[in-house]
């Protein structure tokens, strides 16, 4: 999303910072460390693929463009590389109706995608996978929740726009055929992925 900020045009960077799995007596200096820096600490479980235990930071920084935005992330990553801890992959996220960047890719090697996340709560986890794969729902959950029934759905499109809302309509539908309450939804457009094979497994 874009703003003007002293007579410049600025925009909300999202950045996703992965970490190595975390022993369990890491986890409070890492939830410190994220309190100090005021980021947002998550602990993602994908429900299948190689490397199904990805921590995470999230955080939003504004800036005229995406260098200094990432120049902001590297600062961040350093901070907890200094605490001991290793970053696996970075992410950026923008507003999926900046579509310039999905046809202009920031350089050669980066193929953006658009991506959805959908917050529900639901006793049968299997059911939801279920009626999510048709559609390339993938599910995953966030451990430091202390509800167990929460999950997120997530759909990722790197054909086109229209052919990703066409396919998050789909997963609308059938939440809602099948009594399933959507809680929370966001739309994305990644522009910056530094490890994609990460998700390996349970994207692709």
């Amino acid at each position: 999303m874009k703003q003007m900020i002293d007579g410049v045009n600025v925009m909300e960077f999202e950045f996703h910072l992965t970490l190595n799995d975390l022993p369990v007596d890491q986890k409070e200096a890492f939830l410190a460390i994220c309190h100090a820096e005021r980021v947002k600490p998550l602990m993602i479980v994908l429900d299948q693929g190689t490397y199904i235990h990805q921590p995470m930071i999230t955080g939003v920084i504004e800036h005229i463009d995406f260098q200094e935005a990432h120049e902001e992330m590297e600062k961040i990553a350093a901070t907890f590389r200094g605490n001991g801890f290793s970053i696996v992959r970075k992410k950026v996220e923008i507003s999926p109706k900046e579509e310039s960047y999905f046809h202009q890719p920031l350089s050669k090697h980066s193929k953006p995608y658009f991506e959805w996340h959908g917050k529900v709560q639901v006793d049968d986890v299997e059911r939801l996978r279920q009626l999510c794969n048709a559609h390339g729902g993938h599910i995953s959950r966030n451990s430091l929740n202390v509800n167990g029934r929460v999950r997120f759905i997530t759909v990722r499109e790197y054909e086109s726009a229209e052919k990703f809302y066409g396919r998050v309509g789909k997963i609308h539908d059938v939440l809602r055929e099948n009594g399933i309450e959507l809680q929370k939804e966001q739309y994305e457009l990644c522009i910056y992925d530094s490890r994609e094979e990460l998700d390996s497994g349970w994207i692709s």
